[in-house]
This record gives structure tokens, sequence and C-alpha cells, in this order.
């Protein structure tokens, strides 16, 4: 408009719906198109905060171990054990990490990498439970420093008796001292009833959990208590 001459040039009032809107558009297309993606950007943290933010009840560190679903949550332990508990699994969530492995195989550090991730997320309370083969469910276990907490501490007399004397791991201290640490859940509806690349899988609550009751309640869960 401004190099039509003076006397051609219409009123921005006396043009149609139509014009306004190109005229609008054409001078501040600029300003329209940063401010649109300004809103996009911001709609997308946001709805990517809203949908990823969640509360962990229960953190479990599987090793060497893997069953049908566990790589969105749909497997049957963590299905099983959220409803177990009441919670919705969205807001209030269990995590069950398959991606362990401390089995050493040649010219591979994975072995390496999942001991520091296990001890790491340990020294903060980042971890509950630990479930692994019964051949490496005592692997963090030391005299000096307990990984897994003495099951007489955690259950009653009656839980251990349900669970039987069979199904119980112990960690062998220097002086002879054996300390029941873990279960095994061989006999469980956890191995029976599932695809769990496992042995003879075995758990424990690891000392230092954040959600202990909801550790030692996976037990409860495993043997129906």
């Amino acid at each position: 408009m401004k190099k039509m001459p003076k006397e051609q040039r219409t009123p921005f009032k006396e043009l149609s719906l139509g014009q306004k809107f190109s005229y609008i558009f054409g001078y501040y297309k600029y300003y329209m198109l940063a401010a649109l993606i300004v809103i996009v950007a911001v709609g997308s943290t946001v709805y990517y905060h809203y949908k990823n933010y969640y509360e962990s009840v229960c953190s479990i560190y599987v090793a060497d171990g893997k069953i049908s679903g566990y790589f969105d949550r749909t497997d049957a332990i963590s299905t099983g054990f959220t409803s177990y508990l009441g919670i919705d699994g969205k807001r209030h969530q269990v995590e069950i990490d398959y991606n362990n492995s401390l089995i050493v195989q040649p010219m591979d550090n994975e072995a390496a990498v999942a001991r520091t991730k296990m001890i790491t997320k340990a020294s903060v309370g980042d971890v509950d439970g630990y479930l692994a083969n019964r051949d490496y469910i005592t692997f963090f276990s030391t005299d000096a420093e307990p990984f897994l907490c003495d099951l007489r501490e955690i259950l009653t007399e009656e839980e251990l008796n349900k669970i039987g004397e069979d199904n119980i791991v112990y960690y062998t201290m220097k002086d002879g001292t054996s300390i029941p640490v873990a279960v095994s859940l061989i006999n469980t509806p956890l191995k029976k009833d599932t695809d769990l690349t496992m042995s003879d899988p075995c758990y424990g609550v690891v000392v230092t959990a954040t959600n202990h009751d909801n550790a030692v309640a996976f037990i409860k869960y495993a043997f129906g208590l």
C-alpha cells in the first residue's frame, strides 16, 4: 500500500474481511510464524512433561533376565505387581529394569557398566529390589556391607513359614554365619506362569531402598501372602 499513490489507497477499515486478512498476514506473517513456533514448542514441552511425569513406587533391578513386554512395561510381572499395589500405573508406576547383565563377555564391558549402575543407584537409594538368578543374587553382598535385607527383619515368622525353607536363599559370611537375604521365585507364578528367562529367579530387598515397604510387598505378591 505504501507504493500506491496516496489517492488510490483504501483505508483499512473499508477493506473487506478477506483483504484485511491478507493485509495482516502479509505484514505480520513472520511475527505470526515466530509466535506459532513458540506456542508449539511450549505446548510440546508441557505435554511431554505431563505425559512422562510419574512417581516411581518401587524400582527393581533385574540382572540377566527378560520377559515378554519388558520394553514398554506391559510384562506380566510389572502389570501384576501394579495391580497388587492398587496403583494406576500412570502417575504412580512400578519400574522393573530388565536391561542389565552381570555376565562377563569377551570384548564387552556391559557387565562392568551394569555393576557400576547398580552400585550407584543403591548408594543414592534409587533401587528397591534386586532380581537375579541364584548364582548372582548375593553378587553385591559382603560381610562388611550387607547389600540385601535380612528377611527375618522384614517378614514375620508366619510369612517366612508360608514361603518355606526351600525357597529361602542365604548369604554365608566368612565366619560361617548364614543370613537369609532373598527368596527363590522358582515355585511361584512369576516363574511358572510367565516366560521370564531365568532358571532360578531370586529376589531380595536392597538395604538402602527408598520404597522399602513396596519392595517387601513384592515378596508377598510373588507368594500370594
